[in-house]
């Protein structure tokens, strides 16, 4: 479904004034009540979004608005190990690093727990980075890199996934960015806020009930779909290399 359709009154917008009781117009007229909804839609696309990766395993899902793919580059610096996170990731998926001789190199996940000597003296001796950890808005990379031993331009690729493209409330034609089928849960979603803050509890209670089925559809939907063929294992180890 788009966003809002105010010619063949498909879209989200006119399906919350329908779910509402609302004449045509109430809401796609009305500035402020389009800028509320918006708002109310985008935090149902944030909960879908949550919900689509808690069920689909390693399915990497992405928003299908954007028009690249959830990856970034950015230059390593020569003895420096952490590099700032994307600010678009919610959750990094995999972290590459480009060796000097101009491959691509995978490297491994780690945690501070999994390391028993102190953080300054594992892999002290800057080289090509092996092992990475995530520590708050930055990636740290073990070894620091050396430029013997990795190309310093676009020498650090992360792929990660992203929030959502959220609506803005001038749109029209634009769609959520998962599967069509479940598009609704965002115009069921919004009305069933503005129906409790309003006192509409009859038309509430019939909008939860259609909310709680499709959301259930949605998760049995995503959470069905095949991984990839091949999937990581990630056994925890300790090291104490320096």
């Amino acid at each position: 479904m788009v966003f809002n359709d105010t010619n063949n009154k498909t879209g989200l917008i006119q399906d919350c004034e329908t779910l509402l009781g609302m004449d045509d117009g109430t809401i796609s007229g009305d500035s402020t009540l389009l800028k509320t909804f918006t708002r109310l839609m985008n935090a149902w696309y944030r909960r879908v979004n949550s919900w689509i990766w808690e069920v689909t395993g390693t399915w990497e899902y992405d928003d299908t608005n954007y028009t690249d793919l959830p990856e970034a580059t950015t230059d390593l610096v020569n003895g420096q190990e952490d590099y700032t996170i994307p600010s678009t990731a919610q959750k990094i998926i995999r972290v590459e690093v480009l060796d000097k001789d101009g491959n691509y190199r995978k490297v491994k996940q780690i945690d501070q727990s999994m390391v028993d000597i102190a953080l300054s003296e594992f892999q002290e001796t800057d080289g090509l980075p092996m092992y990475y950890d995530i520590r708050g808005n930055s990636i740290f990379l073990y070894p620091a890199p050396s430029s013997d031993d990795v190309t310093l331009t676009k020498g650090l690729k992360v792929y990660f996934s992203r929030d959502i493209d959220e609506f803005s409330s001038t749109d029209t034609a634009k769609e959520p960015g998962f599967v069509r089928n479940f598009h609704r849960i965002l115009s069921l979603g919004a009305s069933y806020d503005y129906a409790v803050s309003h006192e509409m509890f009859s038309k509430a209670n019939y909008i939860k009930g259609e909310l709680r089925d499709l959301v259930t559809e949605l998760k049995n939907f995503y959470g069905a779909r095949p991984n990839r063929e091949l999937k990581t294992r990630f056994n925890p180890k300790r090291y104490n290399y320096k």
